[in-house]
């Protein structure tokens, strides 16, 4: 199934950029490459999003703890992570 789209001239210029690398054999390769990203960036903000809904949720509901300051938010990082590396030893 063939269709043909009108990407413009700031498109056009972007595929001529690829095309002129020899990475891509045509421009439908370019275009192809160019949705298969938008795709996949598209899944990326979702989950991002995601992650910024529980994060919210989990702040509404009392399940965050504020650090006074950066050196106390490092300490418990390592102290976390020492923990966890115990643990799996």
């Amino acid at each position: 199934m063939s269709k043909t789209y009108t990407p413009g001239p700031e498109a056009d210029d972007i595929i001529a950029r690829h095309l002129a690398t020899g990475q891509f054999a045509s421009a439908d390769e370019v275009v192809r490459a160019g949705v298969q990203l938008l795709d996949e960036h598209e899944q990326e903000i979702a989950y991002l999003r995601k992650l910024i809904d529980e994060g919210d949720s989990d702040i509404s509901e009392g399940r965050a703890h504020r650090y006074g300051n950066g050196e106390e938010l490092a300490a418990d990082v390592v102290t976390r992570g020492a923990s966890r590396s115990r643990q799996s030893s």
